[in-house]
């Protein structure tokens, strides 16, 4: 496994296989995954401001099956923001906690991509300085078309 150290808003993040194609119908590697995103940062960031994400993560690239976490990844750096959630459970799992990355700057996020989270979906809530949710305060409505008909 190849490995560097990136110096990126004063925290130095492992990033590995940067070689690796996570896009095999364009050959796009994670290198420039990361970079993109790192790029788009001043746009995206906006958008991502305070919310928990649950993120969906591509270890071995796109043509391989994915995952859906919501809970901080182990190991998860300490400079890494968190929203600690209470939750009633799902699936029958029992009650308890989730603790949700929150993205406040660009090394969050490069740590992220760097993991293969390739979709980041922010909560319609906010956390507040302490990271406790607050009151929504937007709604998105997704629209899937679904299959044609016939």
């Amino acid at each position: 496994m190849t490995e560097i150290r990136a110096e990126i808003d004063g925290r130095t993040l492992k990033i590995t296989n940067l070689d690796k194609v996570l896009y095999p119908l364009t050959g796009t590697t994670k290198a420039e995954v990361l970079d993109y995103y790192v790029r788009i940062a001043p746009v995206l960031l906006p958008h991502l401001a305070g919310r928990a994400v649950t993120r969906i993560r591509w270890p071995h690239g796109v043509q391989d099956s994915s995952f859906f976490e919501k809970n901080l990844p182990a190991g998860s750096p300490s400079w890494l923001g968190r929203a600690k959630v209470p939750t009633t459970g799902s699936r029958g799992g029992d009650a308890g906690e989730l603790t949700f990355p929150v993205i406040d700057g660009v090394a969050p996020l490069a740590y992220l991509v760097n993991l293969a989270s390739l979709e980041l979906h922010a909560h319609q809530w906010t956390v507040d300085v302490d990271g406790e949710p607050q009151p929504p305060d937007r709604l998105v409505i997704d629209l899937d078309p679904g299959s044609p008909p016939g």
